[in-house]
């Protein structure tokens, strides 16, 4: 299962992380408000997809999108507000779609690992002492590997590994949506 949603997914993926704002982050020229935006987009893409696992994973974690709240809430920022643009935008309708969706939130983490690490070397966000969703905590990758140790556990159909890779590439197609969504905000 996670070979082929790694394979069915990777276009997509690469496709999605070059145009997130993310890269100016690797490269140390993100804004203030380039931030901000990263970080709403962020949390209505996780808050979304988490809130439509959580209906069939009950254990799933939502710790990304409390994270991402505390971000924003720190800068001043609406987050609540803009959900309402998405919020009908994406479904789960069994356990099986909610894992090709939990498969790209959880693998979400190593990349967040290498960002938190350049976050440092970015002066322009030098104002910003605490960031709670790109912490680099190591505890964030602990999703991931409790994710690989479930699916890993059980055998799954062709259909059904048919079916989650569907959703991955849905999940990273919404995503996609989302990182287009570009509000002003006031100073």
């Amino acid at each position: 299962m996670l070979q082929t949603l790694r394979e069915q997914t990777a276009t997509l993926h690469k496709e999605i992380e070059k145009d997130n704002t993310a890269g100016l982050i690797m490269d140390h020229s993100i804004t203030l408000e380039e931030y901000k935006l990263l970080l709403l987009q962020n949390y209505l893409a996780y808050k979304i997809v988490e809130d439509e696992i959580k209906q069939f994973e009950s254990e799933f974690s939502t710790d990304k999108s409390e994270r991402l709240a505390e971000d924003l809430t720190a800068l001043n920022i609406d987050f609540h507000s803009p959900l309402i643009h998405f919020e009908d935008q994406f479904h789960c309708k069994d356990k099986i779609e909610a894992l090709g969706a939990a498969y790209v939130l959880e693998g979400s983490a190593m990349g967040g690992m290498l960002i938190a690490k350049e976050l440092q070397n970015c002066t322009k966000l030098a104002s910003i002492s605490t960031h709670h969703f790109f912490n680099g905590d190591r505890k964030n990758v602990q999703g991931w590997k409790e994710f690989m140790k479930r699916v890993n556990a059980r055998e799954f159909s062709e259909e059904e590994i048919q079916k989650a890779t569907l959703k991955a590439q849905e999940t990273f197609r919404f995503f996609g949506k989302i990182f287009e969504y570009n509000p002003q905000f006031s100073a």
